[in-house]
């Protein structure tokens, strides 16, 4: 049931995705044939100037009116889904530079203006191309340029040739830096709001890998992190001969506290305990809950009389620590026992071993730290 309930939400999640990306294409896709229709309306204007024929910005309006509603039915139908970029955005780039390039052909008066637009195109594309793709579109480009000024030559010109022309192209060249700045804006956003998302992924990574290392209550390292980091210090023994120890650590008598104050002293107990042996333990020293009130502490690079004296420390901060505002009536002490690792016996063994320890500290009275057995 819970598996079926998770592949559900992923689901739904893929769902939202989706929608998201087709409304986000459709608003470029928007953004698009508003640039078209604007670049169209200066052709006409210009046109109507007796700049250029009046064919070319009638041939210019139809074609964007094609590339758009072209856009706007792959995006519909989802066909554009298929192509390895959804937003298909080199094709419509190099569309777009055809367009221009197209202009400049047919009406050289008007190179000028039209091939500043290029920026704009490319300021479109550019925010959405990899390296290796925009690299292709820039060749493309330059390639296509290079084709059209060996055509028109010495007709190509700036249209000024009266007050209106001159209006008309200062208002172009206007409006082209304009949508550059729009898009160079957009991006520096769109860049901003991306490493926000990536510092709150990381932050919610960090959470993640906190929450599958560490015990929830005590902030310790939980049983699975203490198993992982005992095998490598055993292996790291193995190889290096270096001695380490464990302490298996059990809270004296913790079920009267629980019985007697309820379950949230005794967790106040186990955080407390928890704070205490931090504050008194080394810090090459690894520490963490193993499961109830048992704990384990594994003591890096340390002999058997040096682990003693290190968990003889613990056991007296515990039991010198006043615990009166959890437990007005109740002390709490630690019992411990300690083993050393054997070469060539493994981690259950270890663990077997200072549990025995353990035990023979829990029978002897409690509150006191047993080594091993030789």
């Amino acid at each position: 049931m819970l598996e079926s309930d998770a592949k559900l939400e992923q689901q739904l999640k893929a769902a939202d995705a989706g929608v998201r990306d087709r409304r986000r294409r459709v608003r470029w896709a928007g953004a698009s044939a508003a640039s078209y229709a604007l670049d169209t309306a200066f052709l006409g204007l210009f046109a109507w100037a007796g700049t250029v024929p009046a064919a070319a910005a009638v041939a210019f309006g139809a074609g964007a009116v094609l590339i758009c509603g072209g856009q706007f039915l792959a995006y519909a139908t989802g066909i554009n889904l298929k192509a390895r970029d959804p937003n298909l955005t080199e094709l419509f780039i190099i569309l777009a530079i055809a367009m221009n390039l197209a202009v400049v052909a047919v009406a050289p008066h008007v190179t000028f203006p039209f091939l500043a637009n290029q920026f704009t195109i490319f300021a479109f594309g550019m925010i959405w191309l990899p390296v290796r793709d925009s690299f292709v579109v820039w060749t493309l480009g330059a390639l296509g340029l290079g084709a059209v000024l060996l055509q028109v030559g010495p007709r190509i010109d700036v249209p000024a040739s009266n007050g209106f022309e001159l209006l008309l192209t200062w208002a172009y060249f206007s409006l082209v830096m304009g949508r550059c700045l729009m898009l160079s804006v957009y991006a520096g956003d769109m860049r901003t709001r991306l490493g926000e998302s990536r510092r709150r992924l990381a932050a919610s990574l960090a959470q993640v890998r906190e929450l599958a290392s560490h015990d929830e209550l005590t902030r310790t390292l939980n049983r699975r992190a203490l198993t992982a980091q005992l095998e490598q210090e055993r292996a790291r023994a193995e190889r290096s001969g270096a001695p380490f120890c464990i302490a298996m650590m059990d809270l004296d008598r913790f079920k009267s506290v629980n019985d007697t104050y309820g379950h949230a002293a005794g967790d106040a107990v186990l955080r407390g305990f928890a704070a205490t042996v931090r504050q008194t333990m080394r810090g090459t020293d690894a520490f963490g809950r193993y499961g109830g009130e048992e704990f384990l502490m594994i003591l890096v690079a340390t002999p058997l009389d040096a682990a003693l004296e290190a968990l003889e420390r613990v056991r007296a901060a515990v039991e010198a620590t006043d615990w009166r505002a959890i437990t007005p009536h109740h002390g709490v002490t630690v019992s411990a026992g300690v083993a050393c690792h054997r070469k060539g016996e493994n981690v259950e063994q270890l663990l077997h071993r200072a549990d025995q320890a353990l035990y023979e500290a829990k029978h002897a009275g409690r509150n006191r730290v047993v080594r091993e057995r030789a």
